[in-house]
């Protein structure tokens, strides 16, 4: 869709007339989502699309009818059609969308539109739809923290509000007048280090997923308009010195493919300590820990900054030729910016149902502070990120539910505790409800847990692709873990000879070790003895 709206501006420059055709708003399920534009011209498409099927069929024959009616309109398409229908869709759902005859009439707002954007400037482009058949349309751009359009005063505050609600939205404001909003943003810019083979491949398919794409090498006969005809800017200076040059933003993704790993460590150093949404490098596992010792030992970089660098780079497809390597990576990047910025959907599962036999006494029942201890714990997670929490209980099971008494928790009991932790786990885990992407797991002994930890393993889970989170004290690891949806089957059907820690260990590239300032990420409570010396430090700390 973004690559049309920044064609549109060119394509109305021809001579031929175009016909341009916008999907207003869905009702259950349908091909593409409200804000899909095509435009069509001569009954052909000539960019974007609507979702392809029969609903883009019948968009090209009323484009191509349209010229000789010369009317634009509002129309539905339903796609209800049962299965045995050899031309109709089946989805389920219905679309309705707008038809623009003449956009050429709205090319000053187009040309607005696109001047901003190129220069790093969203903002809402909004169409008036006037009258029911035929429709006037009426058009302004609305630039972020920009001067409002003339005329479009009373449309002020909707314009801030979609805007940061980055949703398109169409509305019925009086008899006979529609309002669709079109959030834009400015395209993600793509560095890419490195104008060999790779860089070339990933170039080509980079600018066809919407990025800007700028390439640097310092090597002319690789650097140049002919080998990267993709490419929006192409620097031919070394990698290094470059990168540092370069200003950096929210919307800047980095991938570094140089010819060799003096390049890269150049390239790296250059923009590791910055926060932006993805960096990610080439090179072997053996590679990538040599380097990752180094920076760390040469301060170019802490532990953190660096974990943060997707390297090796690219999803894990068992990519073996250029091309394949070039995929994977523009996977990677599509999958970022896809998550950048989306609150992925978190549940806690607190584990509470053993039997505290080195204790000698329930455990979750002892008073901590101003509760007892699995009242601490649960306190931190309802205040946390966590959009649900869930107690797993087994032994004392009553008195414990008892203690929590809080409406904003599901307990769930555990018939199997006595198999062990995993049981508790994957009873925890069956319950779990409703829209999730991941899930943290708490133990109920970890009183001293606190909630900026817990919030900083959401946070790094939402910004990363990787798909386990451990939160760590000075370089050790504890709890909470924090585990993507996609290892919800593996954990269910593990057998009772496995434990958490065992599932962790198979998959060492998947892991982010969050870093917490409270030590208490390593403290559980089983003894007596440690439950003493730690109300000891919490009497000193008060």
């Amino acid at each position: 869709m973004k690559q049309v709206i920044y064609k549109i501006p060119g394509i109305l420059d021809s001579e031929e007339r175009i016909q341009l055709i916008t999907i207003l708003s869905t009702h259950g399920s349908a091909p593409q989502v409200p804000g899909s534009t095509a435009l069509f011209s001569k009954g052909r498409l000539m960019a974007g699309t609507l979702g392809g099927g029969v609903l883009e069929g019948d968009a090209m024959q009323r484009a191509e009818r349209t010229p000789e009616e010369g009317a634009s309109c509002i129309y539905s398409y339903e796609l209800n059609s049962d299965i045995d229908s050899r031309e109709g869709a089946i989805c389920g759902g219905s679309a309705l969308l707008l038809l623009d005859a003449e956009p050429a009439g709205s090319k000053d707002t187009f040309i607005q539109m696109d001047r901003d954007l190129r220069q790093g400037k969203g903002g809402v482009l909004v169409a008036r739809i006037l009258g029911s058949h035929p429709v006037e349309i009426q058009r302004a751009w609305f630039k972020e923290n920009g001067k409002i359009p003339a005329g479009w005063e009373s449309f002020a505050k909707q314009f801030d509000k979609q805007l940061a609600k980055d949703e398109v939205h169409y509305q019925e404001i009086a008899t006979e007048e529609f309002i669709f909003l079109q959030p834009l943003k400015p395209l993600e810019e793509l560095i890419i280090a490195g104008a060999g083979h790779i860089g070339k491949a990933l170039c080509h398919m980079a600018s066809l997923l919407d990025f800007r794409v700028t390439v640097i090498d310092p090597r002319e006969e690789y650097a140049n308009p002919e080998q990267l005809p993709d490419a929006g800017r192409i620097l031919v200076n070394p990698v290094g010195d470059t990168m540092t040059k370069l200003s950096l933003t929210d919307r800047t993704y980095i991938v570094i493919v140089t010819r060799g790993h003096q390049d890269d460590a150049a390239a790296l150093r250059a923009c590791v300590s910055s926060d932006i949404p993805y960096i990610g490098m080439i090179g072997s596992r053996r590679k990538v820990k040599l380097m990752r010792e180094e920076f760390i030992k040469q301060s170019w970089a802490t532990a953190k900054q660096f974990d943060r660098v997707h390297a090796p780079v690219g999803l894990e497809i068992n990519s073996n030729t250029v091309q394949e390597i070039a995929l994977s990576i523009a996977a990677q990047l599509v999958q970022v910016r896809n998550r950048e910025g989306k609150d992925l959907r978190v549940q806690a599962v607190i584990l509470a149902a053993g039997e505290s036999l080195r204790m000698g006494k329930p455990k979750m029942l002892l008073p901590f502070g101003d509760g007892n201890m699995i009242e601490n714990v649960v306190g931190c997670s309802i205040s946390s990120l966590n959009e649900k929490t869930t107690v797993v209980l087994g032994a004392n099971a009553g008195p414990i539910e008892e203690s929590i008494g809080n409406s904003q928790v599901e307990i769930v009991q555990n018939e199997n505790y006595r198999k062990g932790m995993l049981s508790s786990l994957q009873c925890g885990l069956k319950s779990l409800s409703g829209p999730i992407d991941g899930m943290m797991v708490l133990l109920g002994d970890q009183p001293l847990m606190d909630t900026e930890t817990l919030n900083r393993l959401i946070l790094a889970f939402r910004r990363s692709t990787r798909g386990i989170f451990i939160a760590t004290y000075q370089g050790k690891r504890g709890h909470p873990v924090l585990i993507s949806r996609k290892f919800f089957n593996e954990i269910l059907n593990m057998s009772d000879q496995r434990n958490l820690r065992d599932f962790i260990a198979q998959y060492p590239e998947e892991i982010e070790e969050v870093e917490s300032d409270q030590p208490g990420v390593l403290k559980d409570i089983d003894t007596e003895q440690e439950y003493q010396e730690e109300l000891n430090n919490l009497t000193k700390r008060v």
